[in-house]
């Protein structure tokens, strides 16, 4: 078979910002945040920068490279909205922004039902439900051995 050359894509770094429910200013709740539930229940006093860096981390790390869109070299950053509950449940999941691959639009898909429950968003966080944008990458890493 000929070896095609691939476009290489573009390696924006992620987006800086998610979509979510404008902050508004709470006053701490650490006195009710530590008897919540039996898990660690800091989450309910945190900042929603925080929160929104430990939900995407462990999006992160959840996230599985199909094996048969690696093998094809696909590369893509699905753009994934969801909403939540308030105890971290998702609630619907749809990909606004294709990747232009099925597989990795698949993936984000599965992916975030794979992750629950999700970080519990804080008290300065509003909605319930919850809903976020956030994209997923799937770069395949050049130039490793």
């Amino acid at each position: 078979a000929p070896h095609l050359k691939q476009p290489v894509p573009d390696k924006t770094p992620p987006a800086e910002e998610v979509t979510a429910p404008p902050a508004t200013e709470a006053p701490p709740a650490a006195a009710q945040a530590t008897s919540a539930s039996g898990q660690s229940s800091s989450h309910a006093s945190q900042s929603p920068a925080t929160w929104q860096g430990d939900l995407l981390a462990r999006l992160e790390k959840y996230k599985r490279y199909p094996a048969e869109a690696m093998a094809d070299h696909q590369e893509g950053v699905p753009m994934l909205r969801f909403s939540m509950d308030r105890k971290g449940h998702v609630l619907s999941a749809h990909i606004q922004g294709s990747s232009g691959h099925a597989l990795l639009d698949q993936e984000a898909m599965a992916l975030v039902r794979r992750a629950e429950p999700l970080p519990v968003p804080p008290d300065s966080v509003e909605g319930d439900p919850v809903t976020l944008t956030v994209p997923i990458e799937f770069y395949i890493e050049h130039g490793r051995d």
